[in-house]
């Protein structure tokens, strides 16, 4: 049975609603999301016990139609809940790496009972932003998102970027996947979901950039790359298998444990044997072993799988199986954790 608690208000007015990209329930009263702040723009938005700022630097204030942040993946892996994305910092630039047209940098929050944000010295917006992590038992692997070509015309690197973590969470090396796999597909990667390690490889979905509702199991063994800023991959990524040729990427896909993955074609939430009808761009999460699905309708929020619950105003889930629930946006508006009982 679905237990609801409210948890707090917001304690000042947010522009626009959510995003589609992941939100993260740390704890009943701090979790972080994206909202779309007007017809453009991203904030990544941590609430923390009534307190409400913008990630990575704390900003308290949030304008219309702003490109500031966003959280552009999540994971929890080794029992530690990352998350992250990127932050428009033209006047607080932590990676030299990034591109001149972008202005753009990654971070990472870590939390294992303590948030920590991470300001990757590494990369930028274009290949660095966070999609999952994997865990080979001592260090985390927090892998990137790049898309095809390996470069844009003005010079920007596309090539997926990797930060290697021990567990102080130091920064203990980097490296570069390619955007062409072994069987020479074109790739995408940014917002392609959680990372599985197993058996010395870092397993990922990503999808065709070519091929349109193409999606694959790719893998890769980590090679560091020798410096800071590399253009030059370090790794190739292993064509595993053809997961779908209908994929939506609209809503980010999901590896789970297994190695199967969940993913919508438009209309359904695919995974296994499952099939979850959602009409509109969803939540893909599994957690303890099982499919979440969850959306946004015209001012309600609808949870589909593994059970049925809907409520008025906006929502998301996450890997906990736990659901965030606004009554709106404005101030004094009521917020309920709303968990799942998976």
């Amino acid at each position: 049975m679905v237990k609801v608690k409210e948890v707090g208000r917001l304690p000042v007015d947010l522009p626009g609603g959510l995003a589609w990209n992941p939100g993260v329930v740390l704890r009943e009263d701090v979790f972080a999301f994206q909202i779309l702040p007007g017809s453009r723009g991203d904030y990544a938005v941590l609430y923390a016990r009534g307190a409400v700022v913008a990630l990575a630097d704390n900003v308290r204030s949030f304008e219309l139609d702003v490109d500031y942040s966003n959280i552009t993946g999540s994971q929890i892996a080794g029992g530690v809940y990352f998350f992250g994305g990127g932050e428009v910092a033209q006047y607080n630039l932590w990676s030299p790496c990034s591109h001149p047209t972008e202005l753009c940098v990654p971070w990472i929050g870590v939390y294992d009972g303590t948030l920590r944000v991470l300001k990757v010295p590494s990369g930028s917006c274009a290949n660095m932003n966070l999609t999952g992590v994997a865990y080979d038992g001592k260090l985390y692997y927090a892998v990137g998102g790049g898309n095809y070509p390996p470069y844009g015309p003005d010079g920007l690197i596309h090539l997926t970027g990797v930060v290697v973590l021990d567990k102080y969470f130091r920064i203990r090396g980097y490296g570069l996947i390619d955007v062409v796999d072994t069987a020479g597909n074109r790739l995408g990667m940014y917002r392609s979901g959680p990372k599985i390690y197993s058996g010395g490889w870092i397993y990922t979905l990503a999808y065709d950039v070519e091929r349109r509702g193409a999606l694959y199991l790719e893998r890769v063994r980590f090679r560091p790359s020798p410096d800071l800023c590399q253009r030059t991959p370090s790794m190739r990524p292993e064509y595993v298998s053809t997961v779908a040729e209908d994929f939506d990427g609209s809503a980010a896909p999901a590896l789970a444990d297994d190695l199967s993955a969940a993913y919508w074609d438009g209309r359904h939430v695919k995974w296994r044997d499952a099939r979850v009808e959602a009409p509109a761009t969803p939540y893909i999460r599994i957690a303890s072993g099982r499919l979440v699905v969850a959306y946004n309708d015209g001012g309600e929020f609808r949870v589909e799988s593994p059970v049925k619950y809907r409520s008025r105003g906006m929502g998301f889930v996450d890997w906990t199986g736990a659901a965030i629930v606004f009554e709106g946006f404005g101030r004094g508006s009521k917020i309920y954790y709303v968990d799942l009982e998976l």
